[in-house]
């Protein structure tokens, strides 16, 4: 054997040892598509550092000191510029994916003039098409595209382990290449063809599920400076969507505090009725909605339903009753800043500043009289509107507390969540978290969440509880389930277990109390009523508690339900 032979079987060995090794990474990484992602953007990271050795030791070669040296600290202080910046890092993957993705589109294309054949030709075109569709697509739905990358990767190494196994053995081509080359080029427009139209219709797909989502128009933009008086009317306009007969209704921004005293800019909505009324002679319900979501766009008073009896339950009893109806978007929602998500405190404040709010609308004749009602986040709401409102409002009579199917202990309610360990849990989980990470200091997002999963909890986070774009979600949350933790969280001990205790409701509100939920709540454990009842028994308050049987977290507040019956009739009885 000559020397030139044995090299070349040394190096067939390699190649075969290396595309083993790939190969194997590869297969264990695929069903780990967080870990793979993560593998992926440290190779990122490292990539500079490596380039600049491999062309350093090039220099080196042709005794170029001086650039050696200079090769070698810029790789390498690029290196760690993006180490240190590796949670924004992980944050743009998914859209350098899609950059890449329409660009990769381009040459072909421009190539396409530079030799010849129409197959070809078109086949670069289409192909050059579904690029930039395919990139379209991963540029709205960052999580899946996360994830895909991920998936990619792990893929790639396969690949590269194949290729290098086949460049190990490579033999000479066989008889009948002649014959495929003449279908190549039809192989080649079929397939551009199919991946055209595969990735055109992915696109559409998108923008169809997309254009639904309601975004917060001109309304909700404001420039100047808020007002420091909470409760004090920004800006009114009429609401256009669906409103009892009878009634009149409008969209307000309003300020308020959040809780740690800065100035907030809120949205509203509010219904009185068309009747002849005594200025201040109305008495003001102040609705706190249950949970949306946390982004801007999830506000109930950006749909058309946000003052229908799906959004708050008796809305027209009310009105015939001759109240003036206030639902108070958050922080947050509709306008831009911090969710305070079952945060008590913000929470309470923009509840509160809504009713102060309607008694500065002429038309409507609201009183200081008001009644704090709310369903699920809401009832949590409406429990620290009633724990605060004698320091924070008291210019404002409480007349009742009405907490339904409250989610009045975040902390439970945290560890409920989290324990289930399943896709839900996963999408859930960031309602609570980035609004928690927003307000307190002392919870680092990046330190919770899994470092290649930072855009996919983004985009979670983005989408709204009730809208078809959370299939992503729940298809995120599911492709990377039986990978490493998206979450780190630590409920029984440091900083998140301790704000979410923080932010307990614990009931003792002078004013009425009732507390009702349906038995068979799915969201919110009826031991959860229970227990606060049974605390306040305890300290002597007057509660009223109910509970109905074969009643979800949503269908007890649902047409029909009892409830309504005895929430009117409880009102009543305050008078």
């Amino acid at each position: 054997m000559t020397t030139t032979e044995s090299t070349t079987g040394r190096g067939a060995i390699l190649r075969s040892v290396i595309g083993i090794v790939l190969i194997l990474a590869g297969g264990m990484l695929l069903p780990r598509p967080l870990t793979s992602l993560l593998v992926l953007l440290i190779l990122v990271t490292a990539l500079p550092a490596l380039a600049a050795a491999v062309i350093a030791l090039r220099l080196r070669r042709r005794a170029a000191g001086p650039r050696v040296v200079l090769v070698a600290a810029t790789g390498v202080i690029a290196s760690v510029v993006l180490a240190v910046l590796f949670a924004g890092v992980a944050r743009v993957i998914p859209f350098v994916v899609a950059i890449a993705v329409v660009l990769g589109g381009v040459p072909p294309l421009l190539l396409h003039r530079l030799s010849g054949g129409a197959a070809r030709a078109w086949s670069r075109s289409l192909g050059a098409l579904a690029c930039v569709a395919v990139g379209v697509s991963c540029w709205m739905w960052q999580d899946l595209t996360a994830v895909a990358a991920g998936f990619l990767t792990a893929l790639g190494l396969i690949c590269l382990g194949i290729l290098a196994i086949v460049r190990a053995f490579r033999r000479a081509r066989v008889a009948g290449a002649r014959w495929r080359r003449s279908w190549v080029g039809v192989v080649r427009v079929i397939g551009a063809v199919t991946a055209a139209v595969v990735a055109v219709g992915l696109t559409a797909a998108s923008f169809a599920v997309l254009a639904p989502t309601h975004r917060a128009d001109d309304f909700y933009e404001f420039s100047g400076d808020i007002p420091s008086v909470p409760g004090t009317v920004v800006r009114t306009e009429p609401y256009d969507g669906e409103v009892p007969v009878g009634a009149a209704a409008l969209r307000i921004l309003y300020s308020s505090t959040y809780s740690d005293g800065h100035p907030a800019l809120v949205s509203a909505v509010v219904e009185y009725p068309l009747t002849d009324a005594e200025d201040g002679s109305r008495t003001v319900l102040a609705w706190e909605h249950g949970t949306t979501g946390v982004a801007q766009e999830c506000a109930p008073s950006l749909l058309d339903n946000a003052l229908s009896e799906e959004a708050i339950p008796g809305i027209g009893r009310a009105i015939a009753n001759g109240w003036v109806v206030v639902a108070t978007d958050y922080p947050g929602q509709g306008t831009s800043g911090r969710y305070p998500y079952l945060i008590g405190e913000g929470e309470g404040r923009a509840a509160l500043d809504a009713a102060r709010a309607v008694v500065h609308i002429e038309d409507a004749r609201a009183s200081s009289e008001v009644l704090l009602w709310g369903h699920s986040q809401g009832g949590h709401a409406a429990l620290w509107a009633g724990q605060i409102a004698e320091s924070y409002a008291p210019e404002l009579h409480v007349r009742g507390v009405a907490a339904l199917s409250a989610a009045a202990d975040p902390l439970t309610e945290a560890r409920t969540v989290v324990s289930a360990g399943s896709a839900i849990s996963s999408v859930a989980t960031p309602y609570m978290l980035v609004p928690y990470a927003d307000e307190y200091p002392d919870i680092e997002f990046s330190a919770v969440v899994h470092p290649a999963g930072t855009a996919i909890v983004d985009a979670m986070a983005s989408r709204c509880a009730v809208d078809s774009t959370m299939l992503a979600s729940v298809l995120s949350a599911s492709a990377v389930a039986h990978d490493a933790p998206l979450f780190a969280l630590d409920l029984e001990s440091g900083p998140i277990a301790e704000r979410l205790g923080r932010n307990i409701a614990d009931g003792i509100v002078p004013a009425p109390l009732f507390l009702g939920q349906g038995v068979d709540d799915e969201v919110i454990p009826i031991s959860m009523q229970r227990a606060l009842a049974a605390s306040l028994n305890e300290a002597g308050r007057d509660v009223e508690v109910r509970e109905y049987e074969g009643r979800s977290h949503m269908g007890v507040v649902a047409a029909g339900s009892p409830l309504i019956d005895d929430l009117f009739a409880w009102a009543a009885s305050l008078d």
